[in-house]
C-alpha cells in the first residue's frame, strides 16, 4: 500500500483545482496508484503550468513527489532537495517506491538494480509469479482508465415538453454520502451542474460546468462540457461508476 496526498487536484486528478489545500487519499493500492497517476499525466498543460498540481507518495522505500508535463511524469526524492527530477512510468515509479534497502547509488542516476546471481529455482518462479501478476494489474487499470474515460456518443433531447419535464425531474443535489472526502453532484435549474468534496469546514474542490439532457444506449444522462456523461439511474445519478444517491429534504 502506498501512502497518497495530492495538492491543487480535483476528485478524479485530470483536472486542476486551484483554490484546494492538500488532500489526503490515505492507503492506494499498486492498481489504485496506476490509475491516480494515468489521470494525472492528463492533467491540462496550460493549467499545470500555472497552478502545478503534485501528488506525494510514500512507500516502503521511498517518499517521492511526482509532477506531470504534457503526458509524462516527473519524479523528484523528497529527501533529496539538491537532486534533479527524472522523467519515470509508472511501473518503474512503484519499483522505485517498493525497492527495500538502502540504494547504493544516487537517486539522479537512476541506475537499474543489479541482477541477482544464480537465484534458486524456486524464488526465481515466485519472481516470475509477482511479475505476472503486477503485470496482469497494469493491463486492468489501463483498461479500466480506458473504459471508464471513453465518453459515449450522446444524442441530445430537443423535443420541448420531454426537456422541461426531464430538467424538472432531475434538479437537486446528488450525494455518495455526507462524511468529509464524499463527493456531491448538485444540478441546477440554469443548465449547470456543481461537483464538489465534503471537507471539514465546508465544500472543497469545487467546480461548476453545463449541462445538456441527452440518451446514450437507452440511458437518460447529463451531457456536460468537461465532466463528461453523468447517467440517470432512478432516482439516482452515476458517474465514474459512483453511485451519488439523491439526498431528500
Amino acid at each position: 500500500m502506498y501512502r497518497v496526498t495530492t495538492s491543487r487536484l480535483g476528485p478524479d486528478a485530470r483536472r486542476v483545482s486551484s483554490g484546494s489545500e492538500n488532500i489526503d487519499r490515505g492507503e492506494l493500492s499498486a492498481v489504485e496508484l496506476t490509475v491516480l497517476l494515468d489521470a494525472f499525466a492528463e492533467v491540462d498543460p496550460v493549467d499545470n503550468e500555472e497552478h502545478d498540481p503534485h501528488i506525494v507518495v510514500s512507500g516502503r522505500s521511498a517518499k517521492l513527489i511526482i509532477r506531470t508535463s504534457r503526458g509524462r511524469l516527473q519524479v523528484y526524492d523528497v529527501r533529496d532537495h539538491a537532486a534533479p527530477g527524472i522523467e519515470m512510468t509508472v511501473p518503474r515509479i512503484i519499483e522505485r517506491l517498493d525497492f527495500v534497502g538502502e540504494p547504493t547509488f544516487p537517486f539522479a542516476e537512476e541506475k537499474e538494480l543489479p541482477a541477482p546471481t544464480a537465484p534458486h529455482r524456486g524464488i526465481a518462479f515466485a519472481m516470475l509469479l509477482v511479475g505476472l501478476v503486477l503485470n496482469g494489474y497494469i493491463l486492468y487499470s489501463v483498461f479500466y482508465v480506458d473504459s471508464v474515460n471513453k465518453k459515449p456518443e450522446v444524442k441530445l433531447i430537443t423535443d420541448a415538453d420531454e426537456l422541461k419535464a426531464r430538467k424538472a425531474s432531475v434538479v437537486g443535489v446528488y450525494a455518495t454520502g455526507n462524511k468529509t472526502g464524499d463527493r456531491v453532484i448538485e444540478v441546477l435549474a440554469n443548465g449547470q451542474v456543481r461537483f464538489y468534496e465534503v471537507g471539514l469546514k465546508g465544500p472543497i474542490n469545487d467546480s461548476r460546468d453545463t449541462y445538456g439532457l441527452g440518451r446514450h444506449d437507452g440511458v437518460v444522462c447529463l451531457s456536460t462540457a468537461e465532466n463528461g456523461v453523468v447517467d440517470l439511474s432512478g432516482d439516482n445519478l452515476v458517474y465514474y461508476k459512483d453511485v451519488y444517491l439523491r439526498r431528500r429534504p
